[in-house]
């Protein structure tokens, strides 16, 4: 029989926009489960004043607040795992993208900031993939990890047809797609998110009532072949296996 490692895959908590009830689920699940391969998909701050037509309101937020926040849920993340990732996602990748901006303060704060990144991963042993549809996607075996490309009603079937079996973020949704493929079916599975289902800037939004806490967990085998399961928040609730056993 393959040998298996345990592995997790975790998303889109927003800095300061975390969930509380999330974030404590998840470190409670992490000590249970301890898994070996821990994947953090993106979207690990929220960065929102740095967002281009940002409100005054956004502007007006604590980037410390923000900072903080996902620094702690990285650093809760990745402890005690013996092989670490981190994939930036969109809103963490404001910081690369304002690196280049012609205004000097800001520029000045994004590339400071990117370095306060890169030691955070560093002490926390994990590896960086860049926001990318091509260089930004983890190999896990026969699985591929994302932050997430597109949104909408389609997003998890257009993930399938790009990338095959994958899981991605991006969305806050769970949602899961077969799609055809000439070497067997694939699957392409959205993640949920580690967010406030409700924030100031999507209160209007219809989409938001497919959003779920939520993330995924399984085990993977030496031949890349791979057991996925999802766990979701069911009335402030997450109900997830500790122990998996084959039969």
């Amino acid at each position: 029989m393959s040998k298996a490692r345990r592995f997790v895959v975790a998303s889109d908590n927003h800095g300061d926009q975390y969930d509380p009830e999330t974030f404590a689920a998840l470190k409670a699940f992490l000590a249970d489960f301890k898994p070996d391969l821990r994947i953090h998909a993106g979207d690990a701050f929220d960065f929102r004043n740095l967002r281009r037509g940002a409100s005054d309101d956004e502007k007006a937020h604590s980037l410390e607040d923000d900072w903080e926040a996902g620094v702690e849920l990285l650093r809760t993340f990745f402890d005690g795992g013996k092989e670490n990732h981190f994939l930036r996602g969109n809103h963490d990748e404001r910081l690369w993208r304002f690196a280049e901006s012609s205004t000097g303060l800001i520029r000045d704060y994004a590339r400071d900031g990117i370095k306060r990144v890169e030691a955070v991963v560093r002490r926390c042993r994990a590896k960086m993939l860049p926001y990318d549809s091509r260089h930004g996607v983890l190999q896990l075996g026969h699985l591929r990890i994302i932050h997430g490309f597109y949104a909408g009603v389609n997003a998890a079937r257009r993930h399938g047809l790009a990338y095959g079996n994958c899981l991605y973020g991006h969305t806050h949704a769970t949602d899961s797609a077969p799609v055809e493929c000439v070497n067997g079916p694939a699957e392409a599975r959205g993640i949920g998110c580690c967010c406030k289902i409700d924030m100031p800037y999507n209160s209007q939004y219809v989409a938001k009532l497919r959003h779920d806490n939520a993330w995924c967990y399984g085990v993977l085998f030496d031949n890349g072949t791979y057991q996925l399961f999802q766990t979701k928040k069911i009335q402030g609730r997450f109900y997830a296996a500790e122990e998996i056993k084959a039969y």
